[in-house]
């Protein structure tokens, strides 16, 4: 088994034509071939999905006090 990675666009029509240049050592005839499709996300977009979720817990009463002993607290649990 062999894994090739490419990173491609996809269209609005959502039809891709892939053009990939395999290994010599792939062997000739059929094959069975499995894609996995795993958006990319690029640092900006990490950034804000961070800053989304940065600071919802504050307001929460189980956070409230000392952030210490609320600690010791769940390790003890």
């Amino acid at each position: 088994m062999k894994i090739i990675e490419k990173t491609v666009e996809i269209p609005k029509d959502r039809h891709l034509k892939l053009d990939l240049e395999l290994p010599s050592e792939t062997p000739l005839g059929e094959v069975n071939i499995q894609l996995t499709i795993i958006p990319t996300v690029t640092p900006e977009q990490a950034w804000a999905n961070l800053r989304e979720i940065a600071g919802i817990l504050k307001d929460d009463p189980a956070f409230q006090g000392n952030s210490v002993e609320i600690q010791s607290k769940m390790r003890d649990e």
